[in-house]
């Protein structure tokens, strides 16, 4: 029996061998099951990190609380600037976090393309050979036909010849 392996950002999936070739059906499923779970726990998370970087970017569109009015102008110019470094460094943060979600997704989507395209592949080699082997079966079917027809013929004439011969035989004796 031969065993496939597909390999998935550096994993790898065993399935096992099926007599007529091919993999076992439920290895792939649930190996296509588990992809499609994790590609779509990783939509979410893309989602969830637009999302941050949304409120984050009009969190730097729109003014912040005001400092008090005793506060002198150059402490809350500094204050406003500081916050929108922690802004901007957050939305990059977030940035870079949905860019590497989105390569995980990725990379995920195309070994899904990848392993679905394979399976076909095989299941198509699966159809050719059951096509084959009920070619072969109707064949040997024919061929039994043929044969058992062959020796009732055969088996009539053995019996015919029997009951010449015993008529023959009761003549003689009278």
């Amino acid at each position: 029996m031969k065993a496939g392996v597909f390999a998935v950002r550096g994993e790898k999936g065993n399935f096992k061998g099926r007599v007529f070739g091919g993999f076992n059906r439920h290895d792939v499923i649930d190996y296509i099951e588990t992809l499609a779970a994790e590609r779509n726990t990783l939509a979410r998370e893309n989602e969830r990190l637009r999302g941050k970087i949304e409120a984050l970017e009009e969190r730097l569109e729109t003014p912040s609380d005001r400092p008090e009015p005793e506060a002198p102008a150059s402490a809350a110019a500094e204050a406003l600037e500081e916050e929108r470094r922690e802004l901007r460094r957050a939305a990059q943060e977030a940035l870079r976090a949905l860019r590497e979600v989105k390569s995980q997704y990725d990379t995920v989507c195309a070994d899904i393309k990848v392993n679905a395209s394979q399976a076909d592949h095989e299941l198509k080699l699966l159809s050719v050979k059951l096509t084959g082997l009920q070619s072969s079966l109707g064949a040997a079917g024919e061929r039994l036909e043929a044969i058992g027809a062959d020796l009732e013929e055969k088996l009539s004439a053995a019996m015919e010849e029997d009951e010449e011969d015993a008529k023959t035989g009761e003549e003689d004796v009278e």
